[in-house]
């Protein structure tokens, strides 16, 4: 490829190391010319990692100095998301924010519109929906072979007895910390995507690890104007973990007890374009009912998961005009549910939406 596009990553925490970093090299097309980060330690992973890379103490620097760079990936601390993607947009660049795109749906209204402005573009990394898992219920979901879809339940659970401490665990409101907007972020993607126009929401978010904590344990129920709920957990403190997901028809059942590897392979370091990449040794399991009364059941191989498709799919977007990997709509509708779910947590009451939260393929 000819041209290229130069990145100023923002922080080089789990985000940044371990999922942006990785991804982005993995990219042809795409170059990390700054890292902006003001940790001694992380300082000397970044000269590790990415040697030619110039590195910032902070954003303004970054901006005023890596003039090459037209692409700012926001990977830092959920609180600091709204300021330095404004900051970037600001100073004319396209830009790629970790989610949660903002705290809520007002700051990411806020956002599209100052990026419309600007004339630049707004994507946000909502990279699980090209885990192995959900791309396989997808495919299976256009078979039709489930007969009238009911019900979704989908879980990101683990346990972890000792909180680490961080910014994620914080309980002030402007940390944006805690499992409901954390986890709940590919949670309602999914169901969305899945699903489709969601109606109302129930919820309910705690923290069972410390009294002060953030919530470390919720639960999110949507009803999609089909009629039919999902059922979304995230904890901190289970388990028992599985199953991934299970997606409930009224002549049968897929269910997925493990869940995706890529996170896993970028944490011991594998390359995210290696030839193998993304594939499963698990399987899938479908089980349908039958006229006479009886149940067959079988695997069905797991699709091969893609997370590089988003940085790819964002490089296309900015160089060639090509759809975005994930409307900013679709993320924006995401947040209109995460705010009912807030409230609904808060109030102990149904949130009704004034009109359906929906992602674009599901728009009339």
């Amino acid at each position: 490829m000819s041209q290229e596009i130069g990145v100023i990553l923002l922080g080089y925490g789990l985000a940044g190391k371990v999922f942006h970093g990785p991804l982005i090299e993995a990219t042809d097309g795409l170059r990390i010319d700054a890292v902006v980060t003001n940790n001694a330690e992380r300082i000397e992973q970044v000269r590790r990692d990415f040697p030619r890379a110039r590195i910032f103490p902070t954003t303004d620097a970054a901006l005023s100095e890596a003039t090459d760079a037209s692409l700012v990936v926001v990977a830092n601390a959920n609180r600091a998301h709204v300021a330095d993607a404004t900051k970037a947009i600001i100073s004319g660049r396209h830009v790629v924010v970790d989610k949660p795109l903002a705290g809520s749906e007002t700051e990411a209204l806020f956002l599209a519109e100052t990026s419309s402005t600007h004339g630049v573009q707004l994507h946000t990394f909502q990279n699980r929906r090209w885990d192995s898992d959900f791309l396989t219920l997808l495919s299976y979901k256009e078979t039709g072979e489930l007969g009238t879809l009911h019900r979704f339940e989908s879980r990101f659970e683990r346990l972890r007895t000792i909180p680490k401490g961080n910014w994620r665990e914080l309980a002030a409101p402007e940390e944006l910390g805690g499992v409901l907007l954390d986890f709940g972020a590919h949670l309602v993607d999914q169901a969305l995507e899945l699903l489709g126009p969601v109606a109302s929401v129930d919820a309910y978010a705690r923290s069972i690890r410390k009294s002060d904590g953030a919530d470390d344990d919720m639960q999110i129920i949507l009803t999609h104007t089909s009629g039919a709920l999902s059922l979304l957990i995230g904890s901190q403190v289970s388990a028992f973990p599985d199953p991934r997901f299970m997606l409930l028809g009224s002549l049968g059942a897929i269910r997925v007890a493990q869940g995706d590897t890529q996170e896993s392979l970028l944490r011991a370091g594998a390359t995210p374009n290696s030839s193998n990449w993304g594939t499963e040794t698990f399987t899938a399991e479908v089980t349908i009912g039958h006229s006479d009364g009886t149940l067959s059941t079988r695997e069905l191989p797991m699709a091969r998961g893609l997370w590089p498709n988003f940085y790819a799919a964002v490089r296309d977007s900015i160089l060639h005009d090509l759809p975005a990997p994930v409307p900013l709509n679709d993320v924006i509708a995401n947040l209109r549910i995460l705010d009912a779910a807030r409230k609904s947590a808060r109030t102990s009451q149904r949130v009704h939406l004034d009109s359906p939260a929906s992602h674009e393929k599901f728009a009339k």
